[in-house]
């Protein structure tokens, strides 16, 4: 049975301006490492508040894995810790290593087992050590001990996000890469980025997705030990559907994660300018779910049960509202559903 999940990023609830959660969000995870309670710290409100409307959102989509609300910069969320509470270069102490999303869902995943008895599959993204590396000084003068205690680092952010309790598990962590495939200039070896996400995953109790934007980059995660499934745009990106076969995933035990909605927000916006659309509404944004079921039945025609997860294409973060970017779930989900079930 394929899994329907999201990527992570998602709108800021009306109410929260992303002002007053980026100043929020650094004293959220210095508080959660201090293991204090988050609700107790007044000046945490609109972290919380975002990050509970954003969750509940999610899970009423009927998503069947759910990730954690991603509202903060996806490299200053684990480079700011990593700088400020490192033992060397890049490598965190790993008590300062956490998601403060991941208490909010813990908490809101308990309230909602209490109403409907239904415990909460959680995924949880960290950016991955080579997007990492790209921020650092070094650029793209890679050094391998850095880029393997970033790696040391990641892994510590992922073992402190391990939940396993009767509300609420920790299913899926997801390495994201986006960088790889499109930058060609690193002086590192294949080897030395394979190394690297090994070392990011290894001990890590959950169910592994590598996250990329081309499948150019395939070659990594096929061969890293560990990773179980590779994810890719295929609605953005078509030409994704010709770069990894069936037989190269079945040959490594690797199975897919297919995106099979557009989350490019730009790219919508610019084609409905030209049709004079300029205020479009969230029906118009979203994907019609007959787009998604065709394109879902490509790729299983084409990846068989090595299609293991299907959902957007990426994260939905800049989105204009809640309601568009919880529109593209809900149409996944349904399309999905029913694609597989007509196809039955």
């Amino acid at each position: 049975m394929v899994l329907i999940d999201d990527i992570g990023s998602f709108p800021l609830p009306e109410g929260v301006t992303r002002e007053s959660f980026n100043r929020a969000y650094p004293a959220a995870q210095e508080a959660f490492a201090a293991r204090r309670r988050l609700e107790e710290v007044p000046e945490l409100e609109p972290f919380l508040t975002a990050v509970e409307s954003s969750l509940l959102a999610k899970l009423d989509t009927q998503l069947d894995i759910v990730t954690y609300p991603q509202h903060y910069d996806m490299h200053t969320q684990f480079m700011h810790p990593i700088e400020k509470h490192q033992r060397e270069p890049y490598l965190i102490d790993e008590r300062y290593a956490v998601i403060p999303e991941v208490y909010v869902a813990e908490r809101v995943a308990k309230l909602r087992y209490e109403e409907t008895g239904e415990r909460v599959r959680l995924r949880v993204c960290v950016t991955g050590p080579v997007e990492l590396y790209l921020k650092t000084p070094f650029g793209f003068s890679v050094y391998e001990e850095v880029l393997l205690n970033l790696a040391e680092s990641v892994r510590a952010f992922l073992r402190n996000s391990i939940l396993d309790r009767k509300h609420i598990r920790t299913e899926v962590v997801s390495i994201d890469e986006p960088s790889l495939g499109f930058v060609d200039l690193l002086n590192v070896e294949r080897e030395g980025i394979i190394k690297a996400l090994e070392r990011s995953i290894r001990g890590v109790d959950a169910e592994v997705q590598v996250h990329l934007h081309t499948l150019k980059a395939a070659e990594y995660p096929l061969e890293a030990e560990g990773v179980s499934t590779i994810t890719a745009e295929f609605a953005s990106a078509p030409e994704n559907i010709e770069l990894i076969t069936r037989e190269e995933l079945e040959a490594r035990d690797r199975y897919l994660r297919g995106g099979v909605a557009s989350t490019s927000i730009d790219r919508k916006l610019g084609e409905l300018a030209q049709r004079g659309i300029r205020n479009p509404t969230p029906e118009q944004l979203a994907d019609p779910e007959e787009s998604i079921a065709k394109l879902y039945l490509k790729l299983r025609e084409r990846f068989g049960d090595r299609l293991r997860f299907a959902g957007p294409d990426c994260g939905l973060g800049s989105w204009p509202s809640q309601e568009a970017a919880r529109l593209v779930l809900e149409r996944c989900v349904r399309a999905v559903r029913e694609a597989e079930s007509s196809s039955a």
